[in-house]
């Protein structure tokens, strides 16, 4: 449920008084809007439930640590002339997008073995910037290009040919033309929840998973 900090930072960046509040959530009266946000009645879990349902439907995200910002479900769907212009573009947006703050990008379905220089030369700019990997790989592959500690193998049968990759607020997956392993389109969604579901499903199969034999 969301705290009485993050109702007062919500309608600061709504730009709504109280009673513009209880107007746009008409369950809860602007004097009970008075008195949750100065800590004089513990409010039930319905009216904290309606106040952030009214948030939301307005455009913005609550957090975990208390915090709360503009929500972004910015959907990005990436095309190319080509397989490795396309891919480029999503190594592009994990640069920009990591660049300032680093962290990890989590690969799943990765495989290294056809990478074109190109491609080696911009994830070597990633990492150069202090940005790490981790991947899931397919069972029994060596064919990897950096330490053995950055990868996983699936359990055999699990490796699906497309490749995913969760970065910052990010969740990108790899659309590969019918019957085909060339790339069709890459589509990102820019979605915090999405990304912290995806990095939890990521992190529970890294830890079941072999690490491969150097």
């Amino acid at each position: 449920m969301i705290t009485r900090e993050q109702i007062k930072a919500a309608r600061a960046m709504l730009d709504w008084s109280q009673k513009v509040l209880a107007q746009q959530c008409e369950a809860v009266s602007e004097p009970t809007i008075k008195l949750i946000e100065t800590g004089k009645i513990n409010s039930t879990p319905e009216t904290l439930g309606a106040l952030q349902s009214t948030f939301e439907d307005a455009g913005l995200e609550f957090l975990p640590q208390k915090g709360v910002r503009f929500r972004d479900d910015l959907v990005t769907v990436l095309e190319g002339r080509t397989d490795e212009n396309t891919f480029l573009r999503l190594l592009d947006d994990i640069f920009y997008t990591m660049k300032d703050t680093g962290g990890e990008v989590l690969w799943s379905f990765a495989d290294e073995s056809t990478s074109p220089q190109p491609v080696i030369d911009r994830e070597k700019m990633i990492r150069d910037n202090g940005i790490r990997y981790r991947s899931l790989i397919r069972y029994g592959d060596t064919d990897f290009q950096h330490e053995a500690a950055e990868y996983r193998w699936l359990p055999e049968g699990q490796f699906l040919a497309n490749l995913t990759a969760v970065y910052g607020d990010k969740f990108a997956t790899v659309v590969n033309k019918p019957h085909s392993n060339e790339v069709e389109k890459i589509i990102i969604i820019n979605n915090y929840s999405i990304a912290e579901m995806k990095r939890k499903e990521f992190d529970i199969i890294w830890d079941f998973s072999e690490q491969p034999k150097a």
